[in-house]
């Protein structure tokens, strides 16, 4: 529940406020927005649904079991009460997917720090000034309308792009002067990952178009955790390929779009296809003006 109150703020306990505050003319006006919570530490709100309804189940079998015999409309009401206790008891799972289906909802804001992430944003010094801007504006289109929380881009097995939350073989929060060893590491480490995994090497090849892992559980069975540039709290990886420029290039001018988020199912089909477009876009960018300044 939530309240809006000018000029006031609560200082009970179980009670959130955030204020914000706008200027008009010479006029200001703050404006505190009231949260009630049951002010339990570790608890989160979200389960409350649930625990109200496991409880009334309980109270619903306790007057079943120790009651009279129920009559007609007795037992009508119980099936009922039961319906919505079932219904109290799914609505968080049922409101988590909801929030998944929606582009860039419930993601950790850009500029925090991610449990067991390092937050990078580096482009290799070679690349030239027209395929840097269009790095820049695909990265930060993902990042800002996706689930995405970090991201790679590579070619020809040159890593372009690493922007986002990274894995540990990435510099903490890397510098101008560490971009580079950092872009290394992480170059070495989607390497052997494209050794280590049949998909990710089919993908490269071109046998693949994509490989999506959507859960924490197929991170584990695809053998993510032993991938140092993949984020410790990631949850999903999208592995999309960049066309090389023609057939005769082979493998090696190929590329890989990875993204990566701290959700679960992260990327719906629609945005998977869009992340398919922007590859896309960035091999014929590359294919146009070549990924490296000249020598």
């Amino acid at each position: 529940m939530s309240l809006l109150t000018p000029g006031r703020r609560p200082a009970a306990s179980g009670v959130k406020a955030e204020a914000r505050t706008g200027r008009a003319a010479d006029n200001e006006l703050d404006i505190a927005v009231f949260r009630f919570t049951l002010g339990i530490p570790g608890f989160d709100d979200a389960l409350v649904p649930r625990v109200v309804g496991l409880l009334g189940a309980v109270l619903l079998l306790l007057n079943n079991v120790f009651g009279p015999v129920p009559s007609g409309a007795q037992a009508r009401a119980e099936a009922l009460g039961a319906l919505l206790a079932a219904m109290c008891m799914a609505t968080p799972a049922v409101e988590r997917r909801l929030k998944e289906l929606q582009p860039g909802r419930g993601r950790t804001a850009a500029n925090s720090k991610s449990a067991g992430a390092n937050n990078i944003f580096a482009i290799s010094q070679g690349v030239n000034e027209q395929l840097k801007q269009e790095l820049a504006w695909a990265s930060y289109a993902l990042l800002r309308n996706t689930n995405t929380s970090g991201l790679l881009i590579y070619h020809a097995g040159t890593l372009l792009m690493a922007r986002g939350a990274m894995g540990p073989a990435a510099a903490s929060d890397a510098s101008s002067s560490q971009a580079g060893p950092s872009l290394a590491a992480l170059a070495m480490e989607v390497q052997r990952a494209t050794e280590q995994s049949a998909d990710i090497a089919a993908v490269l090849e071109g046998r693949a178009s994509s490989f999506y892992l959507p859960d924490q559980g197929s991170l584990i069975k695809g053998g993510a955790a032993q991938w140092h540039f993949v984020p410790r709290a990631a949850q999903s990886l999208l592995v999309q390929r960049m066309e090389p420029g023609s057939a005769s290039w082979g493998r090696q001018s190929a590329g890989l779009l990875l993204l990566m988020a701290e959700r679960p199912r992260a990327w719906s089909a629609r945005e998977r296809a869009w992340a398919a477009a922007i590859a896309r876009k960035l091999s014929l960018q590359v294919q146009e003006t070549g990924p490296m300044l000249p020598a």
